[in-house]
């Protein structure tokens, strides 16, 4: 079985690959001797020999068994030189032996299948039975002719379910004392397993001694791999599971496996019996692995961030017509479980307003995003159900260039961090709570450029004196300017309003078009008269989680405004729009990217020596506002 495992756990990298072969029809039974009579027995040429337990072990068969304990060795000793394997170890059960392998990456995998092609194979003392090959998808595809060529299955690795502590890599081989688990499950209902899996992560991720945990699927079979430290740990995780039933409702065990050193499988016979389990004894191996670091696993989980990446967090703003709101409802409960167990999502909610649904969702920046797309296309699409009518997608300059091929494929204009932005410190917590975020979006189209910047100033300077706005900037797209607000509650949105009602500079320089209130359904009742007098809508929440809360234990103190310096970080924006918007257009944005980064970093070196390069400054934020013209064109097109 190969098994590519790359899940990226809070501080740590996972393992990519993970190898195992099993081998069956060793010529010799080394399971203990018994008193059966072997006379009966009539050996079919075309087979390896199976020598019946009691029987007079043959010089023919001892020579099999030597030969295939010779190639093991082997393949142990030469494997041990490749940097890429992190274990590497053969275990037995009766006449059944099991490569108990894993990999850095796809790449290590092909390395290591090249050089055992040098070696050559068992000729005859073990025939291979089955073999697959589990991990990520994308590094899968990389081993697919490989695995066609060995009639190997593909399992492709579930990343919302999976994880691996911290582990340092050694340069020396150690013996191999890992113990594994290896579950095959019959899967009955994939929507209803996917939130279920999750959920045994995650209760997993909290178990001192667990190494790795995860799950993989080929058609309708589902696997779970994971690794411990010792059959102690083994038997605490069997412990912390044992309550947990959700699964039965969606799978149906089929196979299970214990493997690890003889010392260890010792400790697990009695539980392996009472499961029907069965046991592989370590016969050979070696592991580049330190695990010390998985004695001291905690738990962990949700979102670990620091607060300079918060105040440059990506949005989603997408709106939906829905037709079927039955099939709608069962669709978006699907999507909120499979977002729930990704880790770069900050928070996930649907919001509705007749037949108007609107998904409220944020994440830490630009490949969350990516990977919260790539997730959902597994999961399907509302088809007929619901229509998506609008998508925008907001964030600094910089991550949006990440996510422009997937904006362009979806048709969404792109937003980018117009002004600074306060983010109140807030308390992550690693399960998502009920999201209970109160959210204003107001559209504003730019009428006079020379009074915006200051306009915008002013109004993010009067939102850190909020104690319940948890975050406030501005985005913009061309002319319109968006500003994204969070509040704890609806009074902290009525308190905000009037804390604004007497600035009146923006007013003057752009004018607001459209505005909306979202917000848990008692919420949005408090805000529906202010609705009606500003011509508001209200979005009521439908269901959602987040992962953070606003502290409570003690004041908290906004993140600092960054500082303007001496103009270049206008000057910047401006080249980063320049390049953003013809880059989105396929106008040979990279060539003007590159220009421009170096004229800017000339202008940098240069604005406070030679105050006259405060001109090349004031033609690049033209060019800037010149861009925006064309960037209208192309979402008219």
């Amino acid at each position: 079985e190969v098994s590519d495992t790359d899940t990226e756990p809070e501080g740590a990298e996972m393992l990519s690959d993970e190898t195992e072969v099993q081998e069956d029809g060793v010529d010799e039974d080394l399971s203990p001797q018994s008193d059966e009579d072997p006379s009966d027995e009539k050996l079919d040429p075309e087979e390896t020999v199976d020598v019946p337990a009691g029987a007079a072990v043959s010089a023919a068969a001892e020579s099999e068994e030597a030969r295939a304990t010779t190639v093991m060795n082997t393949y142990v000793e030469s494997t041990k030189a490749e940097k890429g394997c992190l274990w590497y170890a053969w275990d037995r059960a009766g006449n059944k032996l099991f490569c108990n392998e894993a990999y850095e990456d796809a790449q290590a995998v092909l390395a290591h299948m090249k050089n055992l092609e040098k070696l050559g194979d068992f000729n005859g003392a073990a025939k291979l039975t089955q073999i697959e090959f589990h991990g990520q998808s994308v590094e899968l595809e990389k081993l697919r002719t490989t695995a066609t060529a060995v009639n190997a299955r593909l399992f492709t690795e579930d990343q919302g379910a999976s994880f691996m502590h911290p582990v340092s890599g050694a340069e020396a081989c150690t013996p191999s004392t890992l113990c594994t688990v290896h579950a095959y499950y019959d899967l009955m209902d994939e929507n209803k397993a996917e939130p279920v899996l999750a959920d045994l992560a995650a209760k997993t991720k909290t178990e001192r001694g667990c190494l790795y945990y995860g799950w993989t699927k080929a058609g309708d079979t589902l696997f779970c791999r994971e690794g411990y430290l010792d059959s102690a740990a083994v038997l605490a995780h069997l412990s912390n599971v044992q309550s947990f039933d959700g699964l039965s409702n969606c799978a149906t065990l089929r196979r299970l496996e214990l493997h690890g050193p003889a010392a260890e499988i010792a400790k697990l016979r009695q539980v392996a019996q009472e499961m029907k389990a069965e046991c592989f004894e370590r016969v050979s191996g070696f592991q580049r692995l330190e695990l010390d670091s998985a004695v001291k696993a905690s738990a962990v989980g949700g979102v670990v961030l620091d607060p300079a990446v918060l105040r440059d967090f990506c949005s989603i703003h997408a709106y939906y017509k829905v037709s079927n709101e039955e099939a709608a409802k069962g669709l978006i409960k699907s999507f909120e479980a499979r977002t729930k167990a990704e880790k770069g999502c900050l928070w996930y909610a649907w919001d509705r307003a007749e037949e108007k649904f609107f998904c409220n969702e944020a994440y830490v920046n630009a490949e969350a995003v990516l990977a919260h797309v790539q997730h959902l296309e597994g999961v399907g699409s509302f088809d007929g159900a619901a229509k998506l009518t609008e998508i925008e997608f907001h964030g600094p300059a910089a991550e949006l260039e990440k996510v422009m091929g997937t904006a362009k494929k979806l048709g969404a204009s792109l937003f980018a961090l117009e002004s600074d932005v306060n983010f109140r410190l807030v308390d992550f917590c690693s399960e998502g709570k009920p999201a209970d975020l109160c959210t204003i979006h107001a559209y504003y189209k730019v009428t006079d450029e020379s009074g915006v910047n200051d306009a915008l100033a002013e109004l993010v300077k009067l939102s850190r004196a909020e104690e319940s706005c948890i975050y406030y900037g501005w985005t913009r797209a061309g002319s319109k300017l968006f500003c994204r607000e969070g509040y704890t509650s609806a009074d902290a949105i009525l308190a905000h309003l009037e804390n604004v009602s007497a600035c009146c500079d923006l007013t003057k320089c752009a004018k607001p078009y459209r505005i909306e209130f979202h917000a848990p359904k008692a919420e949005i009742a408090k805000l529906q008269g202010t609705a009606d007098k500003m011509g508001a809508f209200c979005f009521s929440r439908q269901s959602g989680f987040q992962h953070f809360r606003a502290k409570t234990s003690a004041p908290s103190r906004p993140l600092p405004l960054r500082s303007s310096g001496d103009g270049m970080e206008h000057l910047k924006k401006q080249f980063l729009r320049v390049a953003v918007v013809l880059k989105y257009m396929g106008l040979a944005g990279h060539m003007l990217e590159i220009f421009l980064a170096l004229l800017g970093k000339l202008a940098k070196r240069r604005l406070t020596t030679f105050p006259r390069m405060n001109l090349l400054a004031s033609l690049m934020i033209v060019l800037g506002l010149l861009a925006e013209r064309p960037a209208r064109l192309a979402r008219l097109q």
